[in-house]
């Protein structure tokens, strides 16, 4: 019975970090490897075909490129959570109750969509387009230098290093944004009908092809854009508001100042927490899932009804998609209730733990960099830094990935016991769990399947 596995304690989550770590190293650094691998051979293969004859192709094949280079970091992603799921408590309790054991391309099939929500609402994409980027100046600089890289030193005619994934023709980056829209609509009904694992997986690759060709194409038409009366009214409304409120902009001056700090330490922790409870179940896109048993669970449905018995249906789907602008923020409520109902020192160690990690990393660079010295040529660099950023990046991502599991499993052990003991005083069987199981899974915590996708940008509440 799940009532005999051990569960761990709180205070003992950087134990069980190691624990994850050292039981599943191997798979682990397999994984990451391959992963770095096929990263650094699309990086490579893209910068060098977004140069040659039939410019226009070659931007949109790059972007295509680019595109695969995000889906792979996401398999890769999931590969290394999935790796961890046999070393859980908390999937030792599921066996034990009688849960079948999800397959690694069903569980891939399941969170790659939501999965793809997070990475671009909370702006994750950012670091793989400045990378793209990087790679695209470092290999031109190496070819002509870093002044030839921008410049033709003979003509000085521009180049476009560095722009090659934001300098697309308007009229093809428009139509594959509109065919990936296309796509994307009938492969998101054949995976809502038949729960098609190609499905999934098409209708990912369709979103961030909706996204990135779409950004593309505001980006190309960013001028226009500022250019209009709206902007220019928002602009002096602002400006309106710092002239007559005392203390604006030193406020929003404070905020500037704390804002980098406490999305290190609490915004972006609670985001990957969000990753990894999507992996292993117990997400909620629905705020009604995040409130429920809560004290403004009453609350809501009372104004749910007042607003459908006063309100017209245009109205609703209007407020609707205007408060679906901060739907990405409803996952990350559900992670942080349920990390707090499995403790309040859990989620405190958790965050620290996570910035120590990423503290570590950085002063780890910095050490050997100081030990190598600085009297060294820039081809000398250029060698080092590979092994000192795969050992590096090695070590900070599957530590990284084991904390945010050892976190996953502590909560929803104590969430299990919680409930066996609520059952137990109120003298009925109760199913431990963190969420409400889906219908073809018996325990509660399991991975239930997410809701339907949305278009790009944060998910809309439903």
């Amino acid at each position: 019975m799940s009532e005999s596995i051990r569960t761990p304690s709180a205070w003992s989550l950087p134990w069980h970090t190691l624990r994850l770590a050292g039981r599943c190293l191997l798979p682990l650094v397999m994984w990451y490897s391959a992963g770095q691998l096929v990263r650094f051979g699309l990086l490579v293969g893209g910068t060098e075909l977004a140069r040659g004859s039939m410019p226009e192709l070659r931007l949109a094949l790059t972007m295509l490129i680019f595109i695969v280079m995000v889906m792979a970091n996401l398999v890769v992603s999931v590969g290394m959570f999935y790796t961890l799921r046999g070393a859980l408590w908390e999937m030792r309790a599921r066996r034990a109750d009688g849960d079948e054991q999800e397959g690694f391309v069903g569980s891939l099939s399941r969170v790659i969509i939501p999965f793809v929500a997070l990475y671009l609402t909370w702006g994750w994409h950012l670091d793989d387009v400045r990378a793209f980027l990087n790679m695209d100046i470092q290999r031109q600089s190496d070819k002509k230098g870093f002044a030839g890289a921008f410049y033709d030193l003979a003509t000085g005619q521009h180049q476009n290093t560095g722009q090659i994934l934001t300098t697309l023709n308007f009229n093809v980056t428009l139509g594959i944004m509109i065919a990936a829209f296309v796509a994307r609509y009938f492969f998101t009904i054949w995976h809502e009908r038949n729960e098609s694992r190609p499905a999934a997986i098409a209708v990912a690759f369709c979103e961030l092809s909706f996204f990135y060709y779409g950004a593309q194409v505001v980006v190309s038409r960013g001028d226009w854009v500022g250019g209009r009366a709206a902007m220019s009214w928002w602009g002096g409304f602002l400006g309106n508001l710092e002239l007559h409120i005392p203390g604006w902009q030193a406020f929003w001056g404070l905020v500037g100042a704390v804002k980098p700090y406490a999305w290190d330490a609490l915004v972006l922790p609670a985001a990957w927490l969000t990753v990894a409870i999507l992996m292993y179940g117990a997400y909620a896109e629905d705020a009604n899932t995040v409130i429920k048993g809560t004290r403004l669970e009453t609350t809501v449905a009372q104004a749910g009804e007042t607003i459908t018995a006063r309100t017209h249906s245009l109205t609703r789907r209007t407020l609707t998609r205007f408060f679906g602008r901060w739907g990405h923020w409803v996952p990350l409520a559900n992670t942080v209730r349920l990390t707090v109902r499995g403790g309040g020192p859990l989620f405190g160690l958790f965050a620290l733990c996570f910035v120590a990690l990423k503290v570590g990393e950085d002063y780890g660079r910095r050490g050997v960099a100081y030990l190598v010295g600085s009297d060294h040529p820039l081809l000398y660099w250029n060698v080092v830094d590979v092994p000192v950023e795969l050992v590096f990046g090695l070590a900070a991502t599957v530590l990284t990935t084991c904390l945010l599991a050892a976190t996953f499993d502590i909560a929803a052990g104590a969430e299990r016991r919680r409930r066996a003991e609520a059952a137990t005083v109120n003298g009925r069987t109760a199913e431990p769990a963190l969420a409400q199981a889906s219908p073809r899974i018996h325990s509660a915590t399991a991975s239930a399947r997410p809701g339907s996708p949305v278009p790009s940008g944060p998910r809309s509440a439903r």
